[in-house]
This record gives C-alpha cells, structure tokens and sequence, in this order.
C-alpha cells in the first residue's frame, strides 16, 4: 500500500519563501511527511510528523546545499497497514534509489540497520565482455509489505558496454524480529543481457 497525498502548505510563490507539502499520511492518520524546499541554496528536506500537531518526530532525508547535476530528491513512501512501520524509497542522485526501513518505538520511529542489499553481475554471467558504464548502481526499491509484516526490496544493477546492456535483478524479502533487527529472509537473483 503506497500513500500518495500531497496537501500544499504553503504556495511559496514569494520569492525566497519556503515551499511546503504534507503528503504520504499513514493509514491511522496520525502521521504523514512534510517536504520543505528552502531555496536553491539551503536545500530540501523530508520529515516524518505528527498530522495533527505538525511537530518533526524525525528527519529522513535531506538533500545538499549545494546541488550537483546527478542530484535528484525524490521520495516514496510505504506504510505497513499497522502504521507501525515505514519504508522510504528515496533517489538522491540519477544512478540509484536506497530504501531506509523505521519502525515505531513508542511515540516515535527509529531507523533499523538493514543488511548490505546489493545486485552484483559476476564475470562469469558478463562472458569475457567489458561492462564500464554504470547505468543505475544496486537501486533499490520497498515495492510491498506482506501480510506476516516482512518487506519485499528490489534491487537494480543495469551496466551498458561493448555494444549490449546487462541488468541483474534482485529481490530479497527483509524480516524484522521483535528487538527491531533486519534479516533476509528469502533472495532470488536473475541476470538478462540485451543486444540492440
């Protein structure tokens, strides 16, 4: 279940004004995130609240203040249907997207250490041939909770080179145990190669 909603806050058509959105509540309505572009030299923000108060219970992505042309700052987020969990997809530069899992501890979320969540080519599927451009680097995308509370993460690696394109796909199911820590679960990994 992905929560799209975007309330504007403020306009910030003044110049130098703050552009606000509340957007992505969780499904019992007590939380959602605001988006926050300060201007072109502060950078932007995401942070998790509490819907009715508006007060910042934590940060979870903020951008540089001095962007580059590889940054992007786009954010998805995925509540687990308790509203006792969130994943955030986040695409902080062109090549890639990192998931970041929180869970609610009390009044509050913390974020748990997840596993390294990687989609390596290894030579022998790369057949002798010369991969050199990186064309998105282990993406990773939260894509569903399941009903047991475990998360689905996929994971894109595209290399392009010697005239094809090879992609290796993985998806790997993250369980949580009660103290909060992040365990695989289950992962299946498929290569393809393209040629135009």
């Amino acid at each position: 279940m992905v929560a799209t909603f975007s309330q504007p806050v403020c306009d910030g058509e003044t110049e130098g004004e703050a552009k606000q959105t509340i957007e992505s509540p969780s499904p019992d309505g007590q939380f959602a995130f605001r988006y926050t572009a300060e201007s072109e030299a502060s950078g932007k923000t995401f942070d998790l609240i509490g819907r009715q108060s508006g007060k910042a219970l934590a940060r979870v992505a903020e951008s540089g203040v001095d962007p580059g042309p590889s940054e992007r700052f786009h954010m998805t987020v995925l509540w687990r249907p308790d509203s006792k969990a969130f994943a955030l997809t986040a695409k902080l530069w062109k090549r890639g997207s990192y998931v970041a899992v929180y869970l609610r501890d009390g009044a509050n979320f913390r974020e748990v250490n997840l596993p390294e969540l990687l989609a390596d080519i290894p030579d022998k599927v790369k057949k002798g041939k010369k991969f050199p451009h990186i064309v998105e680097l282990n993406s990773q995308s939260a894509t569903r909770w399941r009903k047991d509370g475990s998360l689905v993460v996929e994971i894109e690696n595209i290399q392009d080179g010697d005239g094809s394109t090879i992609t290796a796909n993985r998806t790997t199911v993250l369980g949580f145990t009660p103290t909060g820590q992040a365990k695989v679960l289950k992962s299946t990994i498929k290569f393809a190669t393209e040629t135009p």
